[in-house]
């Protein structure tokens, strides 16, 4: 996988998170499309990795 230049993520339970709080999804999705605050977002792409338990 391959770092998406400028986006950075701290989501380090996530399967495209690298050490260095880069994204290697290859592409993102960012929700919600009735979001009017930073709050009200998230990351659609999210997947968990193996070594966490997600809920």
């Amino acid at each position: 996988m391959k770092e998406i230049k400028g986006i950075t993520c701290e989501a380090k339970n996530c399967i495209f998170h690298d050490k260095s709080n880069n994204c290697l999804a290859g592409r993102i999705e960012v929700g919600s499309s009735n979001a009017i605050n930073e709050s009200e977002t998230k990351c659609k792409t999210f997947e968990c990795s193996d070594t966490y338990t997600c809920e």
